[in-house]
């Protein structure tokens, strides 16, 4: 066998070297090693002497010249190559998809593409992060079918334009089979049948050419959001969600609004505003790369003037971004009407209370969607949430202290997990997932800490006006008390009470 036919199971693909670089290597040698950063080159000054006869697989053994053992370990430390010194022989055109790691990686990814040029470019561009991540590659759908359907993946990106099975199509298959499995649309085709099929069944949204790192940066957050729901089951759960669910007036006054010729965008933002479910899909649309901004979009009045009415038009009434609930049996104790005057009383109560404008215009958003884990919940798991609302009411306990008792997490980490899969502003994401728990937070009234607020006066301002509630406070005192506000309470409560016995008119 040839030394020109080796392949390192460091890289999987030694790149090519050039002429410049190394002037020594040239013709069939730098054939049998293609790519742009080769760094195996101590392979050819190295002495070695061959052992086995399996045409797959030897090993080696080194004749250390003086002083090459030290060299010899820097590399060999630098590429990752394992203290027994593999290597992997096999033809330059080998059909293997998976690129081969040194050690065992944390997370699967599956990359579809039909370029078979623009899947080496990913391979490449990826090759630092294969002690992180195992890649596989697929050239069209049913190819990344057949991969699902034989192997766990953690993140599936596909483009969208493909023969025969398109972006989309995939999605929903995937949805279908594994619904926990991150979907990611990574395509430089955009337009608005794209979108209309494709946002029902993806989670995130990004635009070709794209960043190395700005990719990998979406990946490892969309993979960290596990850290937030440890339970596989309750994340296939929560994956499985395109929308979540819409109070059905809010619906109906929205599409009234898009359709009249001479509406505005203030009036339709108003109405948004007024609904958890359509607040987070508009938000999660308008920081995708369908629409290329370069900035986060963190309220929902920005996020109208940016898409504008026809897209809304598009979107609301095509796509249908929304669902409106309808529940199959009544959950005693739930209510999406108080539900979301709960959530829009939150919302006016973080947009008063003393904040940078950075932060307040983040911490509104965080406190209408602070409880959007309920409507997961209500809508995927009502027998456990009336449960749960029936031991809370009689143990007057808060809901967030019974439900990791009944499902092992809470609908704060459940709502937190699913913007983040939505790669809303990681702010607003964390807010919403830690509202409860607030004394991991860092101090100071940020985004965090407005929110907590919010969601507590809100509740008690909600038992002052006569709704039913357990009768218990969702104040974490030791922390008000270290943000040095326990003294504005008193005031925060009357302002709370006030806002709670204006009408909300749509």
């Amino acid at each position: 066998m040839r030394r020109s036919e080796l392949t390192c199971s460091a890289c999987g693909d030694c790149p090519k070297p050039s002429s410049t670089q190394f002037p020594g290597i040239t013709g069939r040698k730098q054939e049998a090693f293609p790519g742009a950063d080769w760094t195996c080159w101590p392979l050819l000054i190295l002495p070695m002497h061959w052992h086995g006869r399996s045409p797959r697989r030897v090993t080696m053994s080194m004749a250390w010249p003086p002083g090459i053992g030290i060299i010899w370990r820097l590399w060999a430390w630098r590429t990752g190559l394992t203290s027994g010194g593999s290597w992997r022989a096999e033809s330059p055109s080998r059909k293997d998809s998976r690129m081969p790691n040194p050690s065992t990686p944390s997370k699967r990814i599956l990359f579809v593409d039909d370029e078979p040029c623009l899947l080496q470019g990913l391979q490449r561009m990826l090759h630092s992060q294969r002690r992180q991540w195992d890649l596989s590659f697929a050239k069209s759908g049913a190819e990344a079918l057949a991969l699902i359907e034989t192997a766990s993946f953690d993140v599936v990106v596909t483009d969208m334009r493909m023969p025969g099975m398109d972006g989309a199509a995939l999605l929903e298959r995937v949805r279908e089979l594994r619904p926990g499995i991150i979907r990611i649309v990574l395509s430089g085709f955009f337009d608005m049948e794209a979108a209309v099929r494709a946002v029902p069944v993806a989670h995130q949204f990004l635009a070709k050419p794209c960043d190395p790192e700005k990719l990998r940066a979406a990946i490892d957050r969309a993979c960290g959001c596990n850290d937030m729901l440890p339970d596989e089951n309750t994340r296939r759960i929560v994956g499985a969600i395109g929308k979540l669910p819409a109070l059905p007036r809010t619906c109906a006054a929205l599409m009234r609004a898009l359709e009249e010729p001479e509406v505005s965008l203030e009036e339709v933002g108003r109405i948004i505003e007024q609904d958890v479910g359509i607040t987070a899909k508009v938000l999660q649309l308008v920081n995708s790369a369908f629409f290329g901004l370069l900035r986060e979009i963190t309220t929902v009045r920005m996020a109208v003037n940016y898409l504008g009415l026809e897209t809304l038009k598009h979107l609301v009434l095509t796509a249908e971004i929304f669902r409106t609930f309808h529940p199959e049996r009544n959950i005693p104790g739930f209510s999406l009407e108080e539900f979301q005057e709960h959530s829009r009383l939150a919302g006016q109560i973080a947009a008063r209370l003393p904040a940078s404008k950075a932060v307040s215009s983040s911490a509104v958003i965080a406190a209408v969607l602070h409880d959007a884990g309920k409507l997961v919940l209500a809508s995927r798991l009502p027998q456990e949430f009336a449960l749960m609302l029936r031991v809370s009411a009689k143990d007057r306990r808060p809901l967030h202290t019974v439900e990791p008792q009944i499902i092992g997490t809470g609908h704060a980490e459940i709502g937190g997990y699913l913007l983040g899969l939505w790669a809303l502003p990681p702010p607003i994401v964390d807010a919403v997932c830690r509202h409860h728990r607030p004394e991991a937070g860092e101090g100071g009234l940020d985004v965090l800490a407005i929110t907590h607020l919010a969601d507590a006066l809100a509740y008690e301002a909600a038992a002052i006006s006569g709704n039913d509630h357990p009768g218990c406070s969702l104040f974490d005192e030791e922390y008000v008390s270290r943000l040095g506000v326990a003294d504005q309470l008193p005031e925060w409560r009357e302002l709370a009470a006030q806002l709670a016995k204006a009408p909300a008119n749509l």
